[in-house]
This record gives structure tokens, sequence and C-alpha cells, in this order.
């Protein structure tokens, strides 16, 4: 009896710690590079569309646009942690600060949502299909 308690125990706490190591986040069938292309998108005002994935070196994904209006290039740097994503311009900070805006995301059925919200409390939310997001 004493045995058998052990090892349901000890199965019990080896499925919570291979559960603890997933981080739990559920991404659907989103890639983290669409998950990037969708936060630069929220972020910067753009539309998706228009985002290209330029490389990926270790967790980090490297993307860029093309302005519309004029042409300028835009390049920017984007992590996910968790349910969060880090973006950064090319050679800037990552936009981890007090006043930086927070920048979450959530999957609903075949929709991601990006949540902004600001250091005053405010914020908003974009929702993404995978065809916007090149899928």
């Amino acid at each position: 009896m004493y045995l058998l308690k052990n090892i349901k125990l000890g199965l019990f706490v080896s499925v919570l710690i291979t559960l603890s190591g997933c981080g739990g986040v559920d991404k659907g069938s989103f890639t983290d590079q669409q998950i990037c292309i969708a936060t630069v998108a929220t972020t910067m005002g753009r539309n998706a569309s228009i985002i290209k994935i330029d490389s990926i070196k270790s967790n980090v994904i490297y993307l860029s646009y093309n302005r519309q209006d004029d042409g300028k290039h835009w390049a920017y740097r984007c992590k996910l942690d968790g349910n969060k994503a880090i973006w950064a311009s090319d050679t800037g900070r990552w936009r981890t600060g007090e006043y930086d805006s927070r920048i979450t995301f959530s999957v609903s059925g075949n929709k991601i949502n990006i949540s902004e919200k600001y250091s005053d409390g405010s914020g908003d939310v974009k929702s993404y299909s995978l065809s916007q997001l090149g899928g």
C-alpha cells in the first residue's frame, strides 16, 4: 500500500514538472514568427501583410517592412516570453521598461488577439486570423 501510494505521488509530481516546463501557453496554430508579425503590426499600426521575416537567431525573430507612404525601411526584433511579446527596433533597446507598453497574446479559435496595454492603463486589442499572418 505504501509503495503504491509513493508510485502514484511520483507519477503525479512527474506530470506536474513536465507540464510546468511546457509553459502552458496556448499558441494554437500560430507560429512564433506569426505572433511577432502580429505584434509589430499592432504596435506600429501597419498591415500585417507588409511585414516580412528577415531571419531568426536563437529565440529572436528579425522582421522588417517598407512603409507604403514613402518606401522607408523599418526593422525590428521580437521574442516571446510565455504569453508576452517583447519587441525592439533593430538597433534599439528591448521595450521592457516601466513606461513601455506591455504586449500579450491569446488565441481564441482561429484568431490570435494581441493586447497592448500602456503604463497609464489604457490599451487596445487587435485580432488576426492565420491567413492575415501568412498561414
